[in-house]
């Protein structure tokens, strides 16, 4: 009986170890990322490989007439075709561009029916229905500057401003389930309006999306500073002291909200000045001067200046001076770092560095030699941070490489694709790879 019972267990112990054998090996940090899913691509790209409309948070992406919903593993939870008016272009700010505020459905600003504001709609997360909201109010005279949309009282509410060349601006707020006008302001000259946060194609990504301040509206006009917070239905407007010459840019930031001037005279004279977000006063918590030049610019109005290029890289604050651009702290003001001739700022994580021409650059502040770093020193300084040590550096037209990076800097892997990354989960990457919809796993 024994001898049997022995026989019996030897010849079951390689099935016993097969069950309790590790399953396949997970790939190593040093070879080619797995890939996670492949299928058939739900949305067009546009001519860069991208979408006008991406909603990491929600997995949501649209363009031109098609919107779809992808979920971690690839699978298309639903698609939906949108109306002409509402073709999604990826022009913030403006007609057919597209609206994100701090709500689960996505909302659509779409295009303006003559003598009307913009039509209103949203979009379902959960199945993609698509439903047009209540016919907006009478557009008043003037260019179409601004459209945003917010939450307050639980109600959804758009705020649009048209403005007269060179003279005042009106603002129009309506309930987009009624299209009652809830209120109206006219200032009484000129005003210069921040992007709404979430309408800069930036908000899903990038270093300084946690360091803005998402309130849907903040303008400087007739020498005040004017608001709309988040939740609340009424502009809040207080008197400031503002830099002297025409304000250029209006720029919010977590605390504090910044106004820079366009450089004027024979000298490019510019001032940039930051007020406390949630103070009453006056005066500015901060102020600048600086003489504009930005050598790889056209000269407009005497000066070299190009408005496209922003003045926050990352968590820092860069003011093109003539004598080296001045890359500082925007809620102290202070300005520790002076870039040299052909130096450039990039972004790395909450610092700057310069980069040169030549591809090589320095670290104004570098970390103690016991601090890992995680950019390598070959990473081409327009690689973007898609953060869990993946980094994505743009090409030619739709190409483009994926960088993984360890701990310590090390480049641990590499894949060209032919569009940006646009959904970064728990463990993978997605992206436009030809007439696929492709994931990889970022680490092992």
């Amino acid at each position: 009986m024994r001898r049997r019972l022995l026989l019996v267990l030897l010849l079951l112990l390689p099935l016993l170890a097969g069950c309790f054998a590790p399953g396949p090996p997970r790939i190593a940090a040093h070879q080619d990322p797995e890939d996670a899913f492949r299928v058939p691509l739900p949305v067009p790209t546009d001519a860069s490989g991208g979408w006008a409309l991406v909603n990491r948070r929600l997995g949501v992406i649209g363009q031109g007439r098609v919107v779809a919903r992808i979920n971690e593993n690839g699978k298309v939870l639903w698609r939906t075709t949108l109306p002409a008016q509402f073709a999604l272009t990826g022009r913030p700010g403006q007609t057919r561009a597209v609206a994100n505020p701090s709500e689960s459905a996505v909302t659509l600003v779409g295009a303006a029916a003559s003598g009307r504001l913009p039509l209103i709609a949203t979009l379902d997360p959960m199945t993609g229905r698509f439903a047009e909201l209540a016919r907006p109010p009478a557009r008043t005279p003037g260019e179409l500057r601004l459209v945003t949309v917010t939450w307050t009282s639980g109600t959804r509410l758009a705020v649009a401003a048209t403005c007269l060349p060179a003279s005042s601006c009106t603002l129009t707020a309506w309930d987009t389930a009624t299209g009652k006008v809830r209120w109206k302001h006219r200032t009484r000259g000129p005003a210069v309006f921040a992007t709404p946060c979430g309408q800069d194609r930036t908000a899903e990504g990038g270093a300084n999306y946690y360091r803005q301040r998402c309130d849907p509206l903040v303008f400087v006009a007739d020498g005040r500073l004017v608001t709309l917070w988040a939740g609340e239905d009424r502009l809040r407007s207080r008197p400031v002291e503002l830099p002297g010459g025409n304000v250029a840019q209006v720029i919010p930031t977590l605390y504090r909200i910044l106004v820079v001037t366009a450089p004027h005279g024979p000298g490019c004279r510019a001032q940039a000045a930051a007020y406390d977000l949630t103070a009453e006063a006056a005066a500015p918590v901060w102020q600048r001067t600086f003489t504009w030049d930005q050598p790889q610019s056209a000269v407009h109005g005497g000066c070299r200046r190009d408005a496209s290029i922003p003045l926050l890289v990352g968590y820092r604050l860069t003011l093109p001076d003539s004598a080296g651009a001045l890359v500082g702290d925007a809620f102290h003001g202070t300005f520790p770092l002076r870039l040299k001739p052909g130096e450039y700022p990039v972004a790395y994580g909450v610092s700057v560095l310069a980069y040169r021409a030549d591809g090589s650059h320095r670290d104004p502040q570098p970390a103690p030699s016991t601090t890992p770093r995680r950019r390598p020193a070959e990473l081409d300084p327009t690689a973007q941070d898609l953060g869990q040590g993946a980094w994505y550096v743009p090409g030619k037209g739709r190409r483009g490489e994926l960088i993984a990076v360890d701990v310590y800097g090390k480049i641990t892997w590499r894949r060209t694709t032919s569009g940006p990354p646009f959904f970064l989960t728990a463990n993978r990457l997605v992206y436009a790879q030809g007439s696929s919809l492709a994931a990889i796993r970022t680490s092992d």
